[in-house]
């Protein structure tokens, strides 16, 4: 099917993954898988959401906040505890925020605020909702949100493209993440038109942020990295403290064959961990072992045709895999899509989004169930995996 938007140079098509699926998961698409991996390294996986993507840990390992889409096509904001039971809803209804689309979550190091993406109420193809998914980002600003009081903060303020013919181009946000002394954020910026299918060109971004008399702002906003090469990349974390993990096609290769990388900030030096232009790794975080667990299809039974610009909608396997920070002793940590492990579900998986413990013990992870034939219907769900990953 070709995306309605393939003849507007300002519109990604690319970019609407598995993260504008079909979300409306009825009752015999749950999951109730609770136990153990085929790597003995996990110890237990259990779906503890039957909709949902991108949860991230508060700083004291005993909630979650992550977003859903819901009956009105658009994504909210929650909190949950680890069992998946809903202990607050930060945006859904909340006249202190816009009530389209709100997402991407991280909580500040101190755990009272949580930032996040909102889209902008007025702008070009508003009536789309999957362009401004919380994981695609288009027309959307940071905000900040007290998750006692519910009070929200606009952080930024982007150019918002209202028309086919302005020269505005489509700015997306994505993937806010605080330096580990909570005094940084630094978010992905998609800026201008370009790349295959007009995936567009993309930057980091960071600000100090502050805190004035409670109210949460943003100083002195810069660009931290642009790609010589490539166009795409996308902010994942920090591997130290002034080290990024990133991932992008930062040797020119595909988008679609994206890497691992990390940037030391001081030096500016890039280095490609994984070197596998012919297979997709995204959505790392590190352990506080040191080790980097990723998503890729590499081990996919599916050939990925790098020519299909809507490439949301052709099959497709991940696992999440583990590394050294240097990308050393890749392994394979996950095992949904082997018939032979008792992860398997009978159905095509997409590991996603994910984040681990303070404690190093527990990963929640964005589980894509692909419920389709030969073409996706992927339900977005959360379980929380166990693991031993101690040296």
């Amino acid at each position: 099917m070709r995306s309605p938007f393939a003849a507007v140079p300002l519109l990604f098509a690319a970019l609407v993954l598995a993260l504008t699926t079909a979300e409306a998961a009825a009752a015999d698409r749950d999951v109730a898988y609770d136990g153990p991996g085929k790597n003995p390294k996990v110890q237990n996986i259990k779906f503890i959401l039957q909709e949902g993507a991108r949860p991230h840990f508060s700083p004291d390992g005993a909630s979650l906040v992550f977003d859903r889409k819901n009956a009105d096509g658009y994504f909210d904001l929650y909190l949950s505890d680890l069992g998946g039971h809903i202990t607050a809803s930060l945006t859904e209804g909340n006249p202190a925020v816009g009530q389209m689309n709100n997402g991407n979550g991280v909580f500040h190091p101190s755990g009272r605020y949580v930032v996040f993406i909102s889209e902008v109420p007025h702008h070009f193809g508003e009536g789309r909702k999957y362009l401004a998914d919380a994981g695609v980002g288009l027309f959307c600003n940071l905000w900040a949100i007290d998750v006692r009081t519910k009070q929200a903060w606009k952080l930024t303020e982007i150019p918002i493209k209202k028309s086919l013919f302005d020269r505005t181009p489509s700015i997306a946000t994505v993937n806010p993440r605080f330096s580990p002394d909570g005094k940084t954020l630094l978010w992905t910026e998609r800026y201008g038109e370009g790349g295959h299918n007009n995936w567009g060109k993309w930057r980091i971004k960071a600000a100090r942020f502050t805190i004035d008399h409670d109210t949460p702002k943003l100083e002195d906003q810069v660009v931290v990295f642009t790609p010589a090469k490539g166009n795409y990349v996308t902010l994942m974390g920090f591997t130290g403290f002034k080290q990024l993990l990133l991932a992008g096609n930062l040797d020119g290769q595909h988008e679609y064959g994206m890497d691992q990388y990390a940037y030391d900030l001081p030096n500016r030096r890039l280095r490609n961990l994984t070197n596998s232009p012919d297979s997709w790794e995204e959505d790392s975080h590190v352990f506080p072992t040191g080790l980097i667990m990723f998503m890729s299809n590499k081990d996919s039974k599916f050939q990925f045709n790098f020519n299909d610009a809507n490439w949301a909608a052709q099959p497709m396997e991940r696992d999440y895999y583990t590394m050294k920070l240097d990308g050393a002793d890749a392994t394979r940590l996950t095992f949904f899509n082997d018939p032979a492990a008792p992860e398997y579900l009978g159905h095509r998986v997409l590991t996603v989004a994910s984040d681990v413990s303070p404690d190093g013990t527990t990963v929640a992870a964005t589980i894509g169930v692909d419920f389709g034939a030969a073409r996706r219907d992927v339900v977005l769900k959360v379980a929380v995996i166990k693991v031993d990953l101690r040296k």
